[in-house]
Order: structure tokens, then C-alpha cells, then sequence
């Protein structure tokens, strides 16, 4: 074989190699990219399926709650009522079954305590 005919294959078996790269390299990203988007709409999809609803009371109403009234809040499983402690008035959430933490709304503070310990709040602060 010549040498010249030697090199010519030489240099066409690296150019098939270098497209061979190419085409792999190509191959690879294109996977790549199909599974990012595959795991986008799979973790959209889990996301508003698993998402709770948002509440169906519009903003555009508006209720007074006096002392004594209750008010129930399907959406998040809330209940709350309006009552006295030391002569203020207060808005007190809880869960309606099991409920662990409870939540009261004072005019100046808002105080969260876990359910029967309520001389140590979990945590309170300025509204």
C-alpha cells in the first residue's frame, strides 16, 4: 500500500472518529435536555395536583366578627372565635380535630403556643 493511500485513511479514520464525537456529544445533550423537560412537567403536574386549593372566599367581603362570634375556615381546617382575656378582646385560631399549635391575634401581637402549654408561646411577635 502506498504511503499516501496509508494516510488517507489515517486521516479519514480520524475524521469519522471526530464525527462520531460530535454525533454522540449531539445524542447526549439532546437526552439531557429531554429529561430536564420530562422532570419539569412531572414535578409541575405532582405540584398542582398535590397543591390545596385556594380559598373560595373572595376579597371583596369583609365580616365583623363581635365578641363571642366563631367563624370556620374550610380551606385551611381553621377555627376561630372571638373572645375576652383580661378585658381585650382576641381572636383565637385552632385546628378543629387534633390541633397542634394555636394561634391568637391580639390588637398589638400575635402569640403561637402549642396546644395545653400556654404560659410558653412557641413563638410570638408584632403583626
Amino acid at each position: 500500500m502506498l504511503p499516501q493511500a496509508r494516510n488517507s485513511f489515517v486521516h479519514q479514520d480520524e475524521t469519522n472518529s471526530k464525527e462520531e464525537a460530535t454525533s454522540v456529544n449531539t445524542r447526549r445533550r439532546l437526552i439531557l435536555a429531554a429529561a430536564l423537560v420530562a422532570a419539569a412537567v412531572i414535578g409541575f403536574g405532582v405540584g398542582k395536583i398535590t397543591t390545596a386549593p385556594a380559598a373560595k372566599a373572595s376579597a371583596a367581603h369583609r365580616y365583623t366578627l363581635r365578641v363571642g362570634d366563631t367563624a370556620t375556615i374550610p380551606s385551611v381546617s381553621q377555627r376561630c372565635g372571638v373572645y375576652t382575656e383580661g378585658g381585650l378582646p382576641e381572636l383565637y385560631c385552632a385546628r378543629s380535630l387534633r390541633p397542634r399549635h394555636q394561634v391568637t391575634l391580639f390588637r398589638g401581637s400575635i402569640v403561637i403556643w402549642k396546644v395545653g402549654n400556654p404560659d410558653r408561646p412557641a413563638w410570638s411577635g408584632k403583626p
